[in-house]
């Protein structure tokens, strides 16, 4: 057994050794997908293998999430918009992306922790988890397409916009019981 093992530990390195080989031409591409929370060396690799290195086919962001099956399912009638399937199903990038989301949401101080929690609050934890490798797929088209380079956009990121809102109905609710909301200094 420990013959097997070690057999397989050596076949692994030289399949890691051949595929660095292979992609050392486009170091400066995995590392900037590397700086996405929950994207590593070898997700990155596994993305490029997908994906290659230009997205030529692909005319728009939401051309390509949309295939590789991140898109929500649409399903509306008579104006009523209703729980929609994803039209793709097993996408091979698509699993990459999930399992990058889900490192991804336990990255401290990461936008997409923050917005995961917020979405799975209302949608539920699956759902949250697509939209979140929604987001990140976006994030490497970017990448990828135009050479951009990733910045998160911290936690604090959705909590700035409603602060203001968040207050004032604090302060109304603290007239309505007669009390006053005083602001203090940490």
């Amino acid at each position: 057994m420990m013959e097997t093992i070690s057999t397989f530990e050596k076949r692994i390195d030289e399949i890691n050794e051949r595929l660095d080989l292979l992609t050392k031409e486009h170091q400066s591409l995995l590392d900037r997908l590397d700086a996405i929370p929950g994207i590593n060396k070898k997700s990155a690799q596994a993305i490029l293998s997908e994906i290659g290195v230009t997205l030529d086919e692909f005319i728009c962001m939401s051309a390509f999430v949309s295939w590789a099956g991140l898109c929500p399912g649409n399903n509306e009638s008579a104006g009523k918009r209703k729980n929609g399937r994803n039209g793709v199903r097993n996408h091979p990038l698509k699993t990459i992306l999930v399992q990058v989301a889900w490192a991804a949401i336990k990255t401290k101080g990461s936008y997409y922790k923050a917005k995961y929690y917020k979405l799975k609050a209302r949608r539920g934890a699956k759902k949250a988890i697509v939209a979140i490798a929604h987001k990140i797929g976006k994030a490497v088209f970017n990448i990828i397409k135009y050479g951009d380079t990733y910045r998160d956009l911290g936690e604090d990121y959705l909590i700035a916009p409603n602060k203001q809102k968040v207050l004032r109905n604090l302060n109304k609710r603290a007239k309505e019981m007669g009390l006053k909301l005083v602001p203090c200094e940490i």
